[in-house]
């Protein structure tokens, strides 16, 4: 027995540990992380499974065209928003917090009008794109989800803000795949070829069926919050919100471009098979996105009402627990990579395990976005977007430049290394700027740095 403590039996000690495991467990921020994690999980899951059935149903020159023109969705979707995706959850914090119905269904209805033209001027541009290289049937496909994934996206980010995570990203995401997923499942399992146009199709069904319900979501809630909402005279901001407007959708344009515009151009640069390779490659690496994603619609959820109601003791709590839970997946995440990878990528085609030592690189990269935490959430829910724009816009050029200057010589391995490079670049610089302009460390260096309350700057115009 310890002379330190006397009294203490294992007994004792046990009990002590069970006490801290329930304190843990009745925190709510660690509750609501587990639950968005559990969603977020279910998501990647759903996501890789419907990648490996693509991959293996389509052969490899197919499987590259469903990845080019997946990933031109991806791009132009966020075009197509308008910037209104991260617009309405923060004008929906900051005037429910003001209690200004009027101002708030004003800033809505801007809302649907904005994307609503985004979604109808993108969507001509995009189908002829898409019909110039490809039959009419899977350009009307991939159009028609293009512009559902931009309406599901901005509803999402309302839904989770307002009403849950859950009801906004889960319905949102899952609804969206489950369908594509159970059709290429089906040919899988029957060895009959799949058609790219009817997988589109399926995912826009789904994105359609997560709109309307995101949509009878928002008409209970905001019942609930103003019975009379129907009623009231909405009032306008016009010249404030496009301007902010302008500036998110930049960053959020240049933000989609980190993630979809590199398949693009090598698929330009190389070829459809080659970009297919990369395509899963990414995905792979992107396994961090469980981590970044989960915080990203945690904190999303909670950081912009806290920040305008001024708690911020607590919100420096949520903060610690964020990073904590943060680091913990980084780490894992990167043993399981770095140690599987051969298997994860022969477990969707044979031909892509040579593409390892991409897959190992390219993990560096995506861990150190991971490994900021939701600090580019913080700048742009706080009033800084202009800031978050010069930093995206900044590792965009230079993951650009270094595509076409190491692409020639270097293949893939040069693709992934401009990758890495912009996204350590990126990481580090939205971590510096979210510390000098709000006063937050939403990274996981927060952890090692000092705990005490830091001096919080007010939102910027």
């Amino acid at each position: 027995m310890s002379a330190d403590h006397p009294h203490k039996t294992p007994g004792a000690e046990a009990d002590g540990i069970a006490a801290r495991v329930g304190r843990l467990a009745r925190n709510p921020a660690l509750r609501g992380i587990a639950g968005v994690f559990v969603m977020k999980s279910s998501i990647i899951v759903s996501n890789f499974l419907l990648i490996m059935a693509a991959a293996r149903v389509l052969d490899t020159e197919h499987f590259g065209i469903y990845s080019i023109l997946f990933s031109a969705v991806g791009l132009f979707c966020i075009v197509a928003t308008f910037g209104q995706q991260v617009s309405v959850m923060r004008w929906w914090n900051e005037y429910t917090a003001a209690d200004d119905p009027a101002l708030l269904k004003g800033a809505l209805r801007f809302s649907f009008a904005t994307c609503l033209a985004g979604c109808a001027i993108v969507a001509a541009g995009f189908y002829f794109w898409a019909a110039s290289n490809h039959a009419m049937m899977l350009a009307a496909a991939v159009t028609l989800f293009m512009v559902a994934q931009a309406s599901v996206l901005t509803t999402a980010h309302l839904v989770r803000t307002a009403v849950g995570v859950g009801a906004g990203d889960g319905f949102g995401n899952l609804l969206v795949v489950l369908p594509a997923l159970s059709y290429l499942a089906f040919c899988l399992a029957t060895g009959t070829a799949a058609d790219v146009s009817t997988v589109f199709f399926l995912f826009s069904g789904g994105a359609i069926t997560a709109m309307l319900l995101h949509f009878l979501f928002m008409r209970r809630r905001i019942h609930a919050l103003y019975p009379d909402f129907a009623a009231i005279e909405p009032r306008h901001d016009r010249a404030s919100w496009r301007l902010r407007s302008f500036k998110l959708w930049i960053s959020n344009c240049l933000e989609a471009s980190n993630q979809y515009l590199d398949v693009l151009i090598i698929g330009y640069l190389m070829s459809p098979t080659i970009a297919g390779a990369y395509f899963v490659t990414t995905r792979l690496a992107n396994a961090f996105a469980t981590a970044s994603d989960t915080m990203h619609m945690f904190s999303t959820r909670h950081i912009p009402d806290l920040y305008y109601r001024g708690e911020f003791k607590q919100l420096n709590s949520l903060l610690n627990s964020v990073a904590g839970i943060t680091l913990a997946v980084v780490v894992g995440g990167m043993v399981v990579i770095l140690a599987g990878g051969h298997f994860f990528l022969m477990v969707f085609n044979e031909a892509y395990v040579p593409y390892y030592p991409a897959l190992a690189l390219l993990c560096f990269g995506t861990a150190a976005i991971a490994a900021a935490g939701p600090s580019g959430s913080i700048l742009m829910l706080t009033g800084h977007e202009g800031r978050y724009l010069k930093i995206i816009a900044l590792s965009v050029l230079i993951r650009a430049v270094g595509f076409f200057t190491l692409i020639p010589g270097f293949g893939i391995m040069g693709a992934v290394s401009a990758t890495t490079i912009s996204f350590i670049f990126m990481a580090a610089m939205l971590r510096h700027s979210s510390k000098s302009l709000t006063g937050l460390d939403g990274s996981v260096l927060r952890l090692v740095g000092t705990r005490g309350e830091p001096a919080y700057a007010s939102p910027a115009e």
